[in-house]
């Protein structure tokens, strides 16, 4: 029987000893818990919002080891680092924070058109508080006012553009006016846009198709209208070397109703070119001609007739070709 005592006694020790090292340890574990609890550590590039029972209490904790009450007191985060938000085709591909679908949307003049764009934008620390307090959450924010206000007048600003002008360079004038309109918005929200770009506009292949025909159409214009310009300058180089010729004629007529001798001098010199004089009988015509001397005078009419004729019709051709370039 005393055997029996000692061992019980021994066991019941044993018992007491193993219940203080659990308790110990459970005390070391909840007072472990309750220091960890009491400090908050906030990395670079983030903020948090102290809340006491699910209430904001006024305070922000910025980049730093800060103190609570454990257990009681708790913490939202906010990053304060640039995102952005993307619109693409595939935007599972994207490596954006929030990637979306492209906008759909059409122009002034009914074409469809579809908008990819990006924004970089940040959260003002200053406002973490409240943006917790009237919007919620880093997602919350980005859904409701982010997404839902760009969406919103990138499907509307485009609108009062023509798909013509989308094209050209006053894309940038709705990439500047899309960009003017969200900043205050979002600044209204605690939100700071750093930039809008817009990437890329996509047109449907009809539109590509009729902006080739319209291209085709005006080259067309062109070549008719050089072949025009061509047209009207033979014409006018037609009209000046007639009137040339009309002149020349004219001169020749007066000069040979001013010397009648150089028409028997043609009719002799068809005859024979080789005769230097000749005896042609007939009412009111010289019976004896020095045909040596009037061809000395022929060539003299001949050569100051030509002359004067190339004189007259280089100036004509200068003048019309003044009128032309005018």
């Amino acid at each position: 029987m005393t055997i029996i005592n000692i061992k019980e006694h021994k066991g019941g020790k044993m018992k007491k000893i193993i219940w203080r090292i659990i308790i110990g340890v459970a005390v070391f574990v909840f007072l472990l818990i309750v220091i960890l609890n009491s400090f908050v550590i906030v990395q670079a590039g983030n903020v948090k919002v102290l809340t006491q029972f699910g209430r904001t209490t006024g305070v922000t904790f910025y980049p730093g080891i800060h103190m609570k009450v454990p257990f009681v007191q708790n913490t939202v985060n906010y990053s304060t680092r640039q995102v952005t938000y993307e619109t693409s085709d595939e935007s599972e591909m994207s490596r954006a924070n929030y990637p979306d679908f492209a906008v759909d949307t059409t122009s002034l003049d009914g074409q469809q058109i579809q908008l990819k764009f990006t924004i970089r934008f940040s959260i003002d620390g200053k406002q973490a508080e409240w943006i917790l307090n009237n919007i919620g959450t880093m997602n919350d924010l980005v859904e409701k006012v982010v997404k839902a206000e760009a969406r919103s007048y990138a499907r509307n600003i485009p609108k009062k553009y023509t798909a013509a002008q989308l094209y050209s360079e006053q894309v940038f004038v709705v990439q500047q006016e899309l960009g003017d309109t969200l900043r205050p918005i979002f600044e209204r929200n605690g939100i700071l846009l750093d930039e809008f770009l817009l990437r890329k506009i996509d047109f449907t292949q009809e539109y590509f198709n009729v902006l080739e025909d319209k291209q085709i159409a005006e080259e067309r214009i062109v070549v008719e209208q050089n072949i025009l310009e061509q047209e009207k300058i033979k014409k006018e180089q037609t009209i000046i070397q007639a009137e040339a010729e009309a002149k020349q004629i004219e001169i020749k007529g007066e000069a040979l109703k001013a010397n009648p001798e150089i028409i028997q001098l043609e009719f002799i010199q068809k005859l024979s070119p080789n005769i230097e004089w000749g005896i042609i009988p007939g009412e009111g015509i010289v019976p004896i001609l020095d045909i040596a001397k009037l061809q000395e005078n022929l060539e003299e009419i001949t050569t100051d007739t030509l002359q004067q004729s190339g004189n007259e019709s280089q100036a004509q051709e200068e003048e019309a070709s003044t009128e032309t370039a005018e």
